[in-house]
């Protein structure tokens, strides 16, 4: 077989890379040569992260070159994917199904966790896999960063279970590593407006429209309350940018568990008027109790898209 590299999707979060890291080694202990990969630049959480438990940055694989394959974890939405879908040999993820038919049978395994990181440490403890502290580190942050240090409605009792069984495991508190990778999560500094707003951008194929969904998960909305007006022009030119039927962007409070979202355009607007019970804000409406892309946001706008 050509040489398998297992990435997540286009721009990079910490569940994501740390998958791809230990899902490769668990293959190079079976004697399987997997290269684990990043489908674009590391966010400032995620590096922190790799530094804290001294591991490489995987290697920046943007586009398809050759004739590699590819195992793809934390998602399976081949617009989100570096991968084609003749190449495709394995799915590790915990997102909805995109509806990815594939040219032979393949690996595919999706569970309704709160993070990948999650579903491999399932498979780990199926498989009594033993983890070094610095793995089960990056386990650790893994499932912290994608559950919001479980306070995300995403988060299971499998999720709550997985991570003190890890963090015993690492010697970490989980608090104390929370509070400086959602720290570096919300750092702006030397960054601008575009960047920020692109900073967790996902592109989805919602019967036929193409709909990005951005989120930031920060702290403090103070960035964005003082630049309120900036960041909805930023909005707008992004979809503008890159072609999109439609763009939202979720600035998430992850103290409060609300989110400011933003529209691009008069029907965006309309849209987040009728699906979500939120105030409006001038430049965006106020989704009180709402943090999680993944199960209160996408899943709602690509049901009105099936319409």
């Amino acid at each position: 077989m050509s040489k398998v590299i297992v990435i997540g999707h286009k721009v990079p979060d910490t569940d994501s890379v740390v998958s791809a890291v230990i899902f490769s080694k668990i293959k190079k202990e079976e004697g399987v040569s997997f290269v684990p990969a990043v489908a674009g630049d590391l966010n400032r959480e995620t590096g922190l992260v790799l530094s804290l438990f001294n591991t490489e940055t995987p290697l920046k694989i943007e586009e398809k070159s050759g004739d590699e394959k590819f195992f793809l974890v934390d998602h399976n939405d081949l617009s989100q994917s570096v991968a084609e879908r003749e190449d495709v040999v394995g799915v590790l993820d915990h997102h909805q199904l995109s509806g990815m038919k594939t040219d032979c049978v393949l690996y595919f395994r999706v569970e309704p966790l709160g993070s990948t990181c999650s579903l491999l440490y399932e498979i780990i403890r199926d498989k009594k896999i033993e983890l070094s502290k610095e793995d089960a580190g990056l386990l650790v942050a893994g499932i912290i960063s994608d559950t919001l240090n479980l306070n995300s409605s995403t988060t299971t009792e499998k999720d709550v279970l997985y991570l003190k069984e890890l963090s015993e495991k690492a010697e970490v508190n989980c608090d104390d590593l929370a509070e400086k990778m959602f720290t570096a999560k919300s750092d702006f500094s030397g960054r601008g407006t575009e960047e920020i707003v692109c900073g967790d951008m996902k592109e989805y194929d919602f019967n036929g429209k193409k709909v990005g969904i951005g989120v930031s998960e920060v702290t403090s909305l103070d960035y964005f309350l003082k630049n309120d007006d900036t960041v909805s022009e930023t909005v707008k030119s992004i979809k503008e940018e890159k072609n999109l039927d439609a763009f939202f962007f979720g600035a998430v409070d992850i103290i409060k568990q609300n989110t400011n979202f933003y529209f691009a355009g008069e029907e965006e607007k309309e849209i987040i008027r009728d699906l979500f019970s939120g105030k409006e804000q001038g430049n965006y409406f106020v989704l009180e109790g709402v943090s999680s892309r993944k199960k209160e946001i996408a899943p709602v706008i690509s049901e009105h898209y099936q319409k």
